[in-house]
């Protein structure tokens, strides 16, 4: 296929507005002999129904990008980290800069009893070795403690000082201007990690049947004990598409797969104590006040599930 065979694309996105996609200018990267080892070409993503937003469009054109432009003209096939969008103007009919560069895999490092498609174009190997044993068995591949934000309208316990008076009792409810809580934002913490997952490339050849195993779970939060930690905690994050690797077989055959990395968020349940009375909330729900204009204080606490539950381990691992 040509570059200029690449038509106008258009199709609804999750957010109900009609996408419209559209080739721009490209690019090639030619080795000795004036072989292309590299191409790129710029796409206009345009939302042409609606407002629309980033995470439909980008979906959109992900899907886009794969299901049509898995290789380039030359049979390269799309670099790591290939597809690229970002916003370029914002009014009634969003507009996003979409890009696809493809690189061909000349290089290969031997890992063990797989070969790697790295990118590169000299022709040279690693020649690396590693005698741990392949497997189609999830591993966690990175995790990070890093804290989140929150925004809290009730803190876990209160020190009032009275200064000239008596301090009124808010009941805990944080930054009392009249009419509400301003409440105040704070570090939570958050754990993220990625489960690095290796899938037969003909899984993933049917695209549309790959996305529907795992998509609907994208947003989602476990409502069974996932990785150890316990219901409510861990959210999914979404899957990125990472090397296409090969092993041989026993046979000797090779065996294309993808090493594709799985991202999960886990944060904490807690259960606060308000005047008295617990409150529980799971580390993905939401948790609001509602003043009482008379007093001040608190009359109710709210705890907003935001999130749908689902069973993770559907994806295939986690337990």
């Amino acid at each position: 296929m040509a570059f200029n065979d690449l038509i106008t694309y258009e199709a609804v996105g999750a957010d109900g507005v009609t996408y419209r996609v559209t080739a721009g200018s490209d690019s090639i990267t030619r080795g000795p002999g004036g072989a292309p080892t590299a191409s790129e070409r710029s796409f206009d993503v345009q939302a042409i129904s609606g407002r629309g937003n980033y995470y439909a469009a980008s979906f959109l054109f992900f899907q886009y990008a794969l299901s049509r432009h898995g290789c380039d003209p030359w049979g390269n096939p799309i670099a790591e980290n290939g597809v690229e969008l970002s916003e370029e103007a914002d009014g009634l009919q969003k507009i996003w800069r979409g890009h696809i560069r493809w690189e061909f895999p000349s290089a290969s490092a031997t890992i063990g009893n797989d070969v790697a498609y790295s990118s590169g174009g000299d022709g040279g190997g690693s020649g690396e070795t590693d005698s741990t044993p392949f497997s189609y068995a999830p591993f966690v591949s990175s995790f990070s403690t890093a804290g989140g934000q929150r925004h809290m309208s009730v803190s876990y316990n209160t020190r009032a000082y009275p200064i000239n008076g008596v301090a009124p009792n808010f009941g805990g409810g944080i930054g009392w201007n009249g009419e509400d809580f301003d409440g105040v934002d704070v570090v939570s913490p958050t754990i993220v990690f990625e489960v690095t997952a290796r899938t037969p490339a003909q899984v993933v050849s049917n695209f549309g049947e790959f996305l529907s195993r795992t998509v609907p779970y994208v947003g989602c939060v476990n409502n069974a004990s996932f990785y150890g930690c316990a219901p409510g905690s861990i959210l999914f994050n979404g899957v990125t598409s990472g090397t296409l690797r090969s092993r041989k077989t026993q046979s000797g055959a090779n065996e294309p797969y993808w090493e594709m990395s799985y991202s999960f968020a886990a944060s904490p349940n807690v259960t606060i104590d308000v005047q008295g009375v617990p409150v529980y909330k799971g580390g993905w729900e939401y948790l609001w006040a509602l003043a009482d204009a008379e007093t001040g204080g608190i009359q109710a606490v709210y705890v907003e599930q935001v999130y749908q539950y689902a069973n993770l381990a559907d994806l295939g691992f986690g337990g």
